[in-house]
């Protein structure tokens, strides 16, 4: 894996429901579950052939699987270009959602007012899809929340919210799949403020929607833990 550079890691598809994981779905899967129950310990480094051993698969799909775990600032470079383990305690998710809901909530009021007739049309209509498959669960999410980043007007504010949010994709529906329809009810909400006249609404939904998503996460990674 030395020498690759960021823009020769893969997109990080949504999770797949169990039997239609690739190997290397399979592989990142197993691999996540280890770090969030803290089996994988902060600064242990990882060795391809060693995880292929034990989940008795090639080398190439954990490849593949650490390349979106660094991606997702799960593991990162330690001396000697090696990959270790980076610090996901719970502390450190609760302070990364904890700075996504004060930047989402000022780019929730700076965009109040600023959302299209027909870009509100386009999530409305996607937030009533009777049949909603996981993937297609955070491609709703990620338009309801790009487009309100976008909205605010601020690039920079927009590519900070967009990273941080692909850092808690790892929490995508599948994990926490209560969440889905509450959460759809939130974000049908949360656009239709944006899309109105009261700043300070728009601020207060994104903040509850955060909230909510957060105790949603802890309540996961203590689950697994236990």
């Amino acid at each position: 894996m030395d020498g690759m550079d960021d823009s020769s890691l893969p997109a990080i598809p949504p999770q797949l429901a169990p039997g239609e994981q690739s190997l290397s779905d399979q592989a990142y899967t197993r691999i996540l579950e280890m770090l969030l129950a803290g089996q994988l310990v902060p600064g242990e480094a990882l060795q391809e052939r060693r995880l292929a051993q034990m989940m008795d698969i090639s080398r190439t799909p954990v490849r593949e699987a650490l390349f979106r775990l660094e991606a997702e600032a799960l593991i990162l470079r330690g001396p000697g270009r090696k990959l270790v383990v980076n610090d996901i305690s719970i502390e450190s998710y609760v302070r990364l959602l904890d700075l996504r809901r004060i930047l989402e909530m000022e780019a929730a009021a700076r965009a109040t007012g600023r959302i299209s007739p027909e870009k509100l049309a386009e999530v409305d209509e996607m937030l009533h899809l009777e049949t909603v498959s996981a993937a297609q669960h955070w491609a709703v999410d990620d338009l309801v929340h790009h487009t309100i980043a976008e909205a605010a007007g601020n690039p920079m504010l927009t590519r900070t919210i967009l990273d941080l949010r692909r850092r808690t994709h790892i929490f995508n529906t599948n994990r926490i799949s209560h969440r889905r329809r509450p959460g759809t009810e939130e974000h049908l909400a949360l656009i239709r403020a944006a899309a109105g006249s009261d700043p300070e609404l728009t601020r207060r939904l994104m903040g509850t929607h955060l909230d909510h998503v957060r105790n949603a996460i802890v309540d996961f990674i203590l689950g697994i833990r236990h």
